[in-house]
């Protein structure tokens, strides 16, 4: 194994998240998790990486309504867990204010853990730290790609948009498909970020739509739109990079 066998991991692992495909999804990120532990240290920004992604996988079933209560619960435990060790690790090599730190730290509040206990482990959230049940509505959703407003959005059970507006054929499918609209959720969350750390607003607006209409003229399946969301987060990842979005893979 090398250093380069760690970010591979990660991406075979979104890769079978965003195709449905969990099990397969937990065994990358646990080896990308593995990988780095051994080869760059366990308080590694690459380590941090990876638990980040494992941690997410884990949240995302957590809150799926389909799992046994007792599921849920494990993996919630192991989410907070995840999170708090990545958030711990970005803090202390990046501090507060970056962007994996307040990716970690959203992660806690949609589970209802308080960011204040990351640096001391996790523990049970109580009723009264647990987000809102209903995310408020932001400038994303009237760039043409929906954005929660806030980051315990993800502890709702719908997408970022208002279900009872959905007319297309994707939207209606986004709403009756739990994960996809967890996947449409986590897109807000990275869609707020990247329209900040857009050099060009105005590039960034027209490509936005164009992906947008992309989705609803092609996208008539369930596995196009998982497609769709997993080559739509990278586009928005590179941009928060600095790199140029990856052309898009969807097409009819």
């Amino acid at each position: 194994m090398t250093a380069s066998n760690i970010a591979s991991f990660i991406v075979l692992g979104k890769e079978a998240a965003a195709a449905g495909r969990p099990r397969d999804a937990e065994v990358a990120f646990l080896m990308s998790c593995r990988v780095a532990d051994k080869l760059k240290g366990m308080d590694s920004v690459e380590s941090a990486d990876a638990k980040y992604q494992l941690g997410w996988l884990y949240a995302g079933l957590a809150l799926e309504d389909g799992s046994a209560r007792a599921s849920r619960a494990e993996l919630r435990r192991r989410a907070e867990r995840l999170y708090a060790d990545s958030l711990q690790t970005y803090q202390a090599k990046y501090g507060q204010a970056h962007e994996k730190s307040r990716f970690a730290a959203e992660g806690l509040q949609a589970l209802g853990q308080p960011v204040g206990s990351a640096q001391e482990g996790t523990s049970k959230p109580s009723q009264a730290s647990m987000p809102p049940s209903r995310p408020r509505r932001n400038e994303a959703a009237q760039a043409a790609s929906p954005a929660p407003g806030e980051p315990g959005a993800a502890a709702s059970p719908g997408p970022s948009f208002d279900c009872a507006k959905a007319r297309s054929m994707p939207e209606k499918m986004i709403c009756s498909d739990a994960e996809l609209a967890r996947l449409d959720r986590e897109l807000g969350r990275v869609y707020a970020r990247a329209k900040n750390a857009a050099s060009d607003g105005a590039a960034f607006r027209r490509q936005n739509s164009e992906e947008w209409r992309r989705r609803e003229a092609m996208c008539r399946d369930r596995e196009c739109l998982l497609r769709w969301y997993a080559n739509r987060h990278d586009q928005l990842m590179n941009i928060m990079q600095g790199q140029e979005p990856a052309p898009s893979t969807v097409s009819r």
